[in-house]
């Protein structure tokens, strides 16, 4: 019988702006090689990032789930299409991250980030002007392109982008935007996930494929000692 991870210890964050607050959860894993940070864009916590922390925690990494949008937001237009805006705040939920380690609050890792569909361009654009800080991305849909195309040129963080079969114009999208990019970068096709996503093969395969990326690269950043500075 394989043995079971340990538990994580978990930790409330919290990030003021103008309309409330944001919320983030983090699980410290001991011993763990890296942290992914899983970014939406809704007040409560997606179900499927919740499986897909599962999925990371089992390997062995900590997680941070984190909202970037509060409960009076949900109902204003377009909120969870400003790249710009959920840009700011996941760079701020990162130096509070960052100030953690510093401070020997949290252990010092190397940190990944992990997004879909509408929040992909904003992980881009902060892996962008954070190179040297994100040690690995994964993109589960999502229009790259919105990211801004000097921000595509300049990522260096290693990214795998993980496409449903059936998303034509994202597949073609990604396949253009990655054209652009000279970091280590992987395109990889997976079956429709579909609303009951909890018994989709396509779900459980954009899960796996995911943490063998963010095992992979945040283990190897971790032993070569680039973390977070």
């Amino acid at each position: 019988m394989s043995e079971l991870p340990p538990s994580p210890l978990v930790q409330s964050l919290s990030l003021p702006c103008e309309h409330g607050m944001l919320h983030g959860t983090l699980n410290l894993l001991p011993g763990a090689h890296g942290i992914v940070v899983l970014v939406h864009a809704a007040l409560a916590l997606d179900g499927r990032d919740g499986i897909v922390a599962e999925h990371f925690q089992q390997a062995g990494l900590s997680t941070l789930n984190v909202d970037l949008v509060t409960l009076r937001e949900e109902h204003f237009p377009d909120v969870h299409r400003n790249v710009p805006l959920l840009c700011k705040r996941l760079l701020d939920f990162l130096g509070q991250i960052k100030q953690r380690m510093q401070l020997e609050e949290i252990p010092t890792q190397a940190i990944g980030l992990y997004a879909a569909n509408t929040t992909s361009p904003v992980v881009i654009r902060v892996a962008s002007l954070r190179d040297h800080d994100i040690a690995a991305i994964v993109c589960r849909g999502g229009l790259i392109d919105l990211a801004g195309m000097l921000y595509l040129r300049s990522l260096e963080s290693p990214l795998l982008m993980l496409i449903e079969e059936t998303e034509t114009q994202q597949l073609a999208t990604t396949r253009r935007g990655l054209q652009e990019m000279s970091c280590e970068k992987e395109l990889t096709i997976i079956p429709e996930v579909g609303i009951d996503f909890a018994a989709s093969s396509g779900f459980e395969m954009a899960a796996q494929q995911a943490t063998q990326w963010f095992v992979k690269h945040l283990h190897t950043t971790s032993q070569a000692g680039s973390l977070l500075s």
